[in-house]
């Protein structure tokens, strides 16, 4: 990319070179020569240019993928991590022949898995990835979606995205507002309940809080979006914070 820079600007230099050569020769046949080496010289520059800047977008794409790939990877390892703890506590009930703990446990990694299943089903790339990745790289916030039955999100009647942008939302203002300490997190939970003539996003905090500022945040995005989402509860108490929001589909 240096290299064409350089290239530029003699060209350019040249050109202009060119130009002025122009005023001071009389000959018809020197000014086409010029003119003829204007153009070319303009010509490859711009076309050195288009290479600069192609160039730079192939390079722009190369660190998104990368960028990409590391995420996908972070999932996976964290996937792994959950599969061998899962696995080392039934080893463990197994050594201890603690058979009567064996039941429950299982159900519950049955249930996990359903869950990992309705989450995968929920129709929006972007916003599936959102949920992967919250769960790796968040320290503060524990944040959990509750998927009883597998849902469609893509076939409801809302605008494109506004389902991730009000999440992303809500959950960053809980994120920014809560007062958990060093090694301490709070725990967002999500239920989606889709109704006849909306959805309803119900969320519900557990752990310290800074009341006044997260109220006055989530009352800021609620009139900033009073035509896209609706509140249709909350309830505000020493470590809970219960908010419902709805989302009226567009007919």
């Amino acid at each position: 990319m240096k290299r064409a820079g350089s290239a530029q600007v003699y060209l350019l230099a040249f050109v202009l070179l060119g130009l002025t050569g122009m005023m001071f020769v009389e000959s018809w046949i020197v000014r086409g020569a010029v003119v003829i080496i204007v153009v070319v010289c303009g010509y490859t520059a711009f076309k050195l240019e288009t290479s600069r800047v192609e160039e730079k977008w192939t390079q722009i794409l190369h660190e998104q993928e990368h960028t990409s790939q590391k995420k996908l990877i972070q999932v996976m390892n964290r996937l792994r991590h959950d599969w061998m703890n899962d696995t080392q506590i039934l080893f463990g009930y197994i050594q201890l022949k603690k058979f009567d703990n064996l039941q429950p446990y299982m159900e519950k990694i049955k249930m996990n898995m359903q869950q990992e299943s309705n989450l995968s089903k929920l129709g929006l790339p972007s916003f599936i990835a959102f949920l992967l990745l919250f769960r790796v790289e968040s320290k503060s916030l524990e944040f959990v979606v509750e998927l009883d039955q597998e849902m469609n999100l893509a076939e409801l009647p809302l605008p494109s995205g506004l389902i991730e942008r009000v999440v992303r939302q809500t959950v960053e203002c809980v994120q920014q507002h809560a007062a958990t300490g060093d090694g301490e997190s709070g725990t967002l939970s999500l239920e989606l309940d889709v109704q006849e003539d909306s959805l309803l996003l119900d969320f519900v905090y557990q752990g310290p809080y800074h009341r006044e500022q997260l109220e006055k945040a989530l009352n800021e995005r609620l009139r900033s979006n009073v035509h896209s989402f609706t509140l249709e509860h909350n309830d505000w108490q020493e470590e809970e914070v219960a908010v419902t929001l709805r989302l009226p589909f567009h007919t």
